[in-house]
């Protein structure tokens, strides 16, 4: 094991935090844009109208626009509880930390694990998306092939792509992230815009009918509509490598929210209009564009979709690599996920082993008999319940955690409160009344591969406690908000008892 000496830790509510920036990875490489970059990218508004509206659809017919709504309200509240965190302290643990602070080590790992769970899956399916759009790219332009071995060809080249930007570096990644992802959004709009025109100057009332929000089918389709903002969130992962962490990732948080739901429930109402044709193994814009009178678009849609999945897949990648890496510092993960590339300072094991496993899934969909579309909406579904999952145990955990640093207001435990009743409604309704097949069981495949990763924890913790104890310790906090628990005497206080509360035990602030 190896120490720091240059960033001691400070303990604060008995545990021990160790500074984001020792830990190796690129500091200040990105600034405010960069970081708004990240969480759009990962969030892939481009993605999202390519994909969401027709899984919404999928899920709950007409009620999908509803589905849209209640998964804006819920992610603002999140977002909003997440930055009251952010403000004060950073890491590259995202909220695997921020749910250890108020609810202990192995809640930060569930949330971890869970989180990166979602950030896999969302590497798998995106790399699945790009795969599809990029062919019907090259069939538009008489390149296709419905052959085996050319569909295997596009996932290998989707796959090395999306793994090469973040491997080089993060601040190389955000500078196509953003630029691309406005070139998709624009040329969908087209799609957009003309579907609105082609219905007419009047209202689909049925869609926006309230009843639907009484329909069990409308929370089991918010649960893809939460996911649809899924990865806003990752730009809590750059911690250790944003300038001006705490002021620029608590922004970000915001405002990629506020300007995806805009732009979701623009695009979602139109396109439930015309989803009665869609066929399942193709891409659905390009279907889209020719039921509106747009065909002529299709080119442009499929090439700036099909680079936006991969940007996608690339901001998702730098997300998990890094989860990967906060757990394998701290102990909780074999520590070749901790290897920091010499020259590009990124954790570049973490980078090729999420690539590895997107190429092995998207390679299966292919061979796959229920249709590459189909395959990637149900495995969108279930990488759905990590964010939840991950997006609970936090709103839960953060007003507990203000409570310790004297910093819970009644208008931030409101928001949480607001934000756990939320996501907790959304939970339960997809459990009562039981849903069809296959949304009844999805939630279980999910619940099995989190109690293969608890399980893991539970071992550690028996094993090695001391390894256990340190998950979600790497953070730093914000220097307005050391001098404020130092004012206030918490800090001191708690290092002055922690002999005490730990039996004299001493951590070792850095894991192997």
């Amino acid at each position: 094991m190896t120490t720091v000496e240059e960033e001691p830790s400070v303990t604060i509510g008995g545990r021990s935090l160790t500074a984001a920036e020792s830990t190796g990875l690129e500091s200040e490489a990105l600034g405010a844009w960069g970081v708004f970059a990240q969480g759009l990218a990962a969030a892939a508004p481009s993605v999202a109208l390519a994909v969401v509206p027709f899984s919404l659809f999928v899920a709950a017919g007409k009620g999908a626009a509803w589905a849209a709504v209640v998964g804006l309200v819920i992610v603002i509240l999140v977002a909003t509880t997440i930055s009251f965190q952010a403000k004060r302290t950073v890491s590259s643990g995202s909220l695997g930390t921020y749910t250890g602070n108020g609810l202990g080590p192995g809640f930060a790992y569930a949330a971890g694990f869970s989180l990166l769970f979602g950030y896999i899956g969302f590497a798998t399916t995106g790399t699945l998306g790009g795969v599809l759009y990029l062919d019907a790219f090259l069939e538009s332009i008489g390149l296709g092939s419905q052959a085996a071995w050319f569909r295997l060809l596009l996932v290998v080249v989707v796959v090395a792509v999306a793994v090469y930007l973040p491997y080089r570096g993060v601040s190389l990644t955000a500078k196509y992230e953003l630029a691309f992802e406005l070139l998709a959004i624009a040329s969908i709009l087209v799609i957009i815009v003309a579907s609105y025109v082609g219905y007419g100057f009047h209202v689909d009332w049925d869609q926006l009918n309230p009843s639907h929000l009484g329909s069990s089918a409308t929370f089991i389709a918010a649960v893809t509509a939460v996911g649809s903002y899924a990865g806003f969130e990752s730009v809590a992962s750059l911690g250790a490598e944003a300038k001006d962490a705490h002021r620029s990732i608590a922004r970000s948080l915001l405002r990629v929210v506020l300007l995806l739901g805009v732009l979701y429930i623009f695009a979602t109402y139109p396109q439930i209009l015309h989803f009665g044709e869609i066929d399942g193994d193709k891409a659905v814009l390009p279907q889209l564009a020719g039921a509106v009178g747009v065909a002529w678009v299709n080119q442009v849609v499929s090439a700036t979709v099909s680079v936006a999945f991969i940007v996608f897949v690339t901001a998702v990648t730098t997300a998990a690599a890094r989860s990967l890496f906060t757990f394998a510092h701290e102990g909780a993960l074999p520590k070749v996920f901790a290897k920091v590339h010499p020259a590009h300072k990124t954790p570049w094991t973490g980078v090729v082993f999420v690539g590895i496993l997107a190429l092995i899934f998207s390679a299966v969909a292919t061979f796959s008999s229920a249709g590459r579309l189909v395959f990637d909406v149900y495995g969108g579904y279930v990488s759905n319940w990590g964010f939840l999952t991950s997006y609970l145990l936090v709103v839960i955990a953060t007003p507990i955690w203000l409570r310790k640093i004297n910093a819970l207001t009644p208008l931030r435990l409101g928001v949480s409160v607001a934000a756990t009743v939320g996501i907790g409604y959304v939970i339960f309704s997809n459990f009562y009344p039981v849903p069809e097949f296959p949304f009844n069981i999805l939630p279980f495949v999910f619940g099995a591969i989190l109690l293969a990763g608890l399980t893991w924890y539970w071992y550690l913790k028996r094993t090695r406690p001391e390894v256990a104890q340190r998950v979600g310790t790497i953070q730093t906090l914000s220097e307005a908000e050391q001098q404020r628990l130092t004012d206030e005497g918490i800090l001191g206080v708690l290092q002055e008892q922690r002999g005490d509360d730990d039996s004299g035990r001493q951590q070792d602030p850095v894991a192997p």
